[in-house]
């Protein structure tokens, strides 16, 4: 088994570890935490973000909190291996679900130079914000077609870890916010 399949089911069985009550505390000091990061960019474009699954940091809240407060909010599509952004308005979108993920079935697409800040999911984030997904490449790939877009990564502290390998084709993140 290869370093990063190692480190990624590492990873991956201590956030299902978590109790749900230690989950939304810290949930909730991330979602804070996330909000005024946003806040400090305030993003006039769309803002992407990502729908949970996995146990990861709950980014639902934050999506419901943004549109409330009027930002404009795109999540994830994945169709033949690649990657899209399609707007909401609502937490409560019709939706259909790709290995777990809900996604929008919206027929409409952000385009990638309107998205001005994504919050990315991460299994696992490194001191040099390099994060560690799922081992598909959407985010790096959309991420390479999009140059200007600031990001933010959600994760928990024990996800910080220096142990796996990334390559140049590895996307750093702008700021990972933890609990």
């Amino acid at each position: 088994m290869n370093q990063n399949k190692i480190v990624r089911l590492k990873l991956l069985k201590q956030r299902w570890m978590l109790s749900p009550s230690e989950k939304t505390k810290l949930d909730h000091i991330i979602y804070l935490k996330a909000l005024q990061a946003i806040k400090l960019k305030n993003p006039k474009k769309y803002i992407a973000a990502y729908w949970p699954i996995e146990n990861e940091v709950d980014s639902i809240a934050i999506i419901h909190e943004l549109l409330k407060q009027n930002y404009k909010v795109c999540i994830p599509y994945i169709s033949n291996k690649k990657m899209v952004f399609k707007p909401i308005t609502s937490i409560h979108f019709e939706s259909e679900h790709w290995k777990n993920m809900r996604q929008p079935i919206i027929k409409s697409i952000v385009d990638c130079k309107d998205v001005e800040l994504m919050i990315v999911p991460l299994i696992g984030f490194n001191k040099s914000n390099h994060r560690m997904g799922y081992g598909f490449n959407h985010y790096n790939d959309y991420l390479h077609n999009s140059k200007n877009i600031y990001t933010i990564g959600l994760a928990y502290e024990f996800q910080r870890n220096d142990e796996f390998i990334t390559t140049s084709y590895d996307k750093m993140l702008d700021k990972i916010v933890t609990n």
